[in-house]
């Protein structure tokens, strides 16, 4: 069985953090239960450690098409990602050494607007593509939790400069249009990143700098910087590159983002 730590969010939703320092989710109904997310740890199958926490029928939602978060989606009869992931997934996960073969053409497709109903409880799903193209995020209204993948980073920063992230001026959009769609739900909620141990390994803040409401702030204001050229970053050796291009750093205020220089502006 995977080696996993669990914790127990509230009755019914619980976290599991794998070796590879991947979060994913359970969230339970009197119907169906969600998985969000998969891992990515090799040799052993997820389902088996999920039957410990909940016998209901499964569904898995995933937040974007990267290997992190993906890797077991072949266990799952039905799978709900956004499509604008599903058109590039294929070759990302081969850049990212990938070495299954998974069918993302066998997916139905999720939207701002869409929801996904697990039986008296259920998750509202809202677009926010930046870091990958087809990034979601999923709101439980019971818990008032948001599940956000790597679409605001888990605390320390986003990875804007990996293969396929769309270009700064059209993450800043989505980014303040996530925003009054939680804004619109209370904006209090409680969030959950795809990287739990994130939230003590920022160099800006290296205590504790935990996703919330706030830091999607700073980030709207430091993206936005960055695009009207009043913040350029600093050449990063500590963040991984893809590619030839040096990867930069920038911070404002608690959010932090790593992307390519290329890739601030839209092409015309």
């Amino acid at each position: 069985m995977l080696n996993c730590q669990v914790w127990k969010i509230t009755d019914g939703i619980y976290s599991f953090l794998d070796e590879g320092e991947d979060s994913f989710y359970v969230i339970e109904g009197t119907e169906r239960a969600a998985v969000i997310d998969t891992g990515i740890s090799p040799g052993e199958k997820i389902i088996p450690l999920i039957r410990h926490y909940t016998d209901k029928p499964l569904v898995l939602v995933i937040t974007h098409a990267h290997i992190d978060h993906v890797y077991h989606m072949d266990e799952f009869d039905t799978v709900y990602m956004n499509h604008e992931d599903a058109a590039i997934a294929g070759q990302l996960l081969e850049r990212m050494g990938c070495d299954k073969k998974l069918d993302f053409a066998a997916t139905t497709d999720i939207r701002t607007g869409s929801s996904i109903d697990l039986g008296t409880i259920g998750l509202e799903v809202c677009q926010a593509g930046g870091h990958s193209p087809g990034s979601v995020a999923f709101y439980e209204k019971k818990s008032d939790s948001v599940f956000t993948g790597d679409a605001i980073g888990s605390g320390y920063g986003v990875w804007m400069q990996v293969p396929g992230a769309l270009p700064l001026d059209k993450f800043y959009e989505n980014l303040t249009a996530f925003l009054q769609w939680l804004i619109a739900r209370g904006g209090r909620m409680n969030f959950y990143g795809g990287h739990y141990r994130q939230r003590f390994q920022s160099p800006l803040i290296p205590n504790y700098n935990p996703v919330n409401l706030g830091m999607l702030c700073d980030m709207i204001d430091l993206v936005d910087k960055i695009v009207k050229g009043e913040i350029t970053g600093r050449e990063s050796v500590q963040d991984k590159s893809f590619g030839t291009e040096m990867t930069l750093y920038a911070s404002y205020g608690r959010a932090e983002i790593q992307y390519r220089q290329s890739n601030i502006h839209s092409s015309k």
